[in-house]
């Protein structure tokens, strides 16, 4: 399993030094909690951008290995919250646990995304923001997503079950959200689903 992961996160490596070249990439880990069982190694790769008006991109290393259906997971940011780097390996353990973590699923991380936010769920999503070569990678003759965590509030998430993950996204479309601006408001305004 060890020498599988490395490998992984090798691959990894390659394609996000590939697609962030110009970018300050290091590797952070979240010490609390089974991460160091369930994927032996892992880490948080953390990209701060050259230019400040992009985001900086937390991006799990090793989550994919532990599955056949695994994939890797991605927090954009406004600015660098060592948070995001618990938010992740506790998505990539609970993936690990044997939870399918499709694009489409919600999950309540039970925090805000960020300091100021009232948003506490993320919804599972295609790496959207960037061109689809960014959010696949190869390893060994096999094709795996880098999804991204999407943070949404907990009527978006309702809608998002109830509608389906496209109808909220075609409503951020729509309304021009910024996904990155922890103050924003939901889409939704204070509706709630039920």
């Amino acid at each position: 399993m060890d020498s599988l992961i490395k490998g992984r996160q090798a691959a990894l490596d390659n394609h996000l030094r590939r697609m962030w070249p110009s970018d300050t990439h290091s590797d952070a880990r979240w010490e609390a909690g089974p991460i160091e069982k369930t994927i032996p190694g892992f880490r948080v790769r953390c990209i701060q951008p050259t230019d400040a008006s992009e985001p900086w991109i937390y991006v799990s290393m090793g989550a994919s290995a532990v599955s056949e259906r695994g994939h890797e997971f991605a927090v954009l940011s406004p600015y660098a919250y060592p948070r995001h780097v618990e938010t992740v390996t506790m998505v990539a353990d609970w993936q690990a646990s044997g939870h399918n973590a499709h694009v489409g699923a919600l999950l309540n991380i039970g925090w805000p995304w960020m300091e100021g936010s009232e948003a506490h769920q993320m919804l599972v999503s295609d790496l959207y923001a960037y061109p689809p070569e960014f959010g696949i990678f190869q390893d060994a003759g096999r094709e795996i997503s880098i999804l991204w965590l999407v943070p949404v509030y907990a009527n978006e998430a309702a809608y998002a079950r109830r509608r389906g993950q496209e109808s909220l996204e075609d409503r951020f479309e729509s309304k021009d959200v910024n996904l990155l601006d922890p103050r924003r408001g939901s889409v939704l305004g204070t509706a709630e689903i039920s």
